[in-house]
């Protein structure tokens, strides 16, 4: 599924590429777009709100219609070039005058007016990759509203913060040596995990492709999403399935390294010293200062019952 930082940089280059320019041919082949033709409507812009993708329109009447769209797993939409796929999956094409915009297997696509986007977003929390980025603090405690959600529940609740996918969910957790399994009501400095998780989506939304690890900037590459082993202590990764996984998504974690335990801190000299090489670190928002040493010490190393 793509992530809040995928659906930002979608948002952007539709802008970049469409952005007042008048619609002249409009193509819907999804039942829930039934009589909607933008054929002369002007293309205001594109925008983002967590995983949620918002196509703009005006038309010479003075109405502002919008096109919203969330990709699921499996939508995509191609900017520039016309598609090349059969055309029942080609939900929607619009042409402008710098090239065709398609979407392909979009699952939830509507048209509403402009002035009613809110209703679709009301109910999430803060955008990540939002003009403003949120307050850690804020939002750590809005994780924390069910305290006995594992940790990868949620982040990946929208309602807690909008634009976290399941990559994230699972290089958080190891990046501050957290199982994704422990409790959120058991976690101490979430915020000093936000701190990170923030700035890097964002410098990811801003310039792809999403690399949690700092190394081989230009790729992905990520510490254990999609790994055997711990790069820190080589012990074999454990794994959920998405069938297996409370949450509902693939999941990986050090059973050494991020044991579940009664009370865990999240640990931000690990963090710092992971993504020592990470354009994350340049960011103001990153975490500066050192915990207190025996606090760390303290909650992290009581004796653990083993992740399942």
């Amino acid at each position: 599924m793509p992530e809040g930082d995928t659906i930002r940089r979608l948002a952007d280059r539709i802008t970049e590429r469409f952005a007042g320019q008048r619609c002249a041919r409009s193509v819907t082949r999804d039942p829930r777009l039934v009589g909607l033709d933008l054929t002369g409507a002007v293309l205001v812009e594109a925008d983002a709100f967590g995983k949620h993708l918002f196509l703009r329109f005006l038309r010479d009447s003075g109405e502002r219609l919008t096109v919203h769209a969330h990709l699921l797993m499996d939508g995509r939409f191609v900017v520039g070039p016309a598609s090349k796929e059969h055309e029942w999956r080609r939900r929607l094409e619009l042409w402008f005058d710098d090239g065709r915009l398609t979407g392909l297997d979009i699952p939830l696509i509507r048209a509403l007016p402009t002035a009613r986007e809110h209703e679709l977003i009301d109910h999430l929390g803060p955008d990540l990759c939002g003009p403003v980025p949120p307050d850690p603090v804020t939002v750590a405690a809005r994780l924390q509203h069910d305290p006995d959600a594992p940790l990868a529940t949620a982040l990946l609740d929208q309602r807690n913060v909008a634009g976290f996918g399941n990559v994230y969910a699972v290089e958080f957790p190891f990046v501050v040596g957290v199982s994704p399994n422990q409790s959120v009501g058991t976690i101490d400095g979430l915020e000093g995990l936000l701190a990170i998780g923030t700035p890097m989506i964002r410098q990811h939304a801003a310039k792809g492709p999403r690399n949690t690890t700092g190394r081989r900037l230009g790729t992905a590459d990520h510490f254990v999403y999609g790994r055997q082993s711990c790069p820190v202590c080589a012990t074999p990764l454990q794994h959920w399935t998405d069938r297996d996984s409370p949450w509902g998504r693939v999941a990986s974690w050090c059973p050494d390294c991020q044991r579940v335990t009664p009370r865990r801190t999240v640990d931000l000299v690990r963090a710092r010293r992971l993504l020592a090489l990470h354009p994350v670190r340049r960011d103001p928002l990153f975490p500066r200062a050192d915990p207190a040493p025996t606090t760390t010490a303290a909650a992290n190393e009581t004796e653990v019952s083993a992740d399942p």
